[in-house]
């Protein structure tokens, strides 16, 4: 996996946005969402554009029907540069943010994807929340 060049700046806003949260400071939360987004944007058409920084952003954003546009795009990136944990990270999110939404079809269809990518992945953590997911959703349907 490339370590994106703009990692450093993306993870501090993300600490940020952790550390506003945890004091209940919507303020600075709200402001160091906003500079994450202007961020992604900023570099969306240049050779800084990454999936990390999208990831991330779909992280923090709360609303699923707007993280879910967010993630795609970040997971257009990740397969474009052939990401292959990004893939799968990207995918897992996805899988849990249409779980979450009872859309359970496509929750399976995203966790199936995660699951094939991260095959090749040592991200042991990453693999087995995928593995629980897909056992989860196997119950469900």
């Amino acid at each position: 996996m490339n370590s994106p060049l703009l990692h450093n700046e993306v993870h501090e806003l993300a600490l940020d946005i952790v550390n506003a949260s945890a004091i209940e400071d919507k303020i600075s939360g709200w402001a160091a969402y906003t500079k994450l987004k202007e961020l992604c944007e900023k570099y969306e058409s240049t050779a800084l554009n990454h999936p990390f920084q999208w990831e991330s952003l779909g992280d923090f954003t709360a609303a699923n029907d707007q993280a879910i546009p967010i993630y795609r795009k970040a997971l257009a990136i990740a397969e474009e540069l052939e990401e292959v944990v990004y893939v799968a990270s990207i995918n897992f999110a996805l899988a849990e943010k249409y779980f979450e939404m009872e859309e359970l079809e496509q929750a399976y269809s995203f966790a199936l994807h995660a699951n094939e990518a991260a095959k090749s992945s040592e991200d042991l953590e990453l693999r087995k929340e995928i593995s629980e997911l897909l056992l989860t959703l196997t119950k469900s349907t």
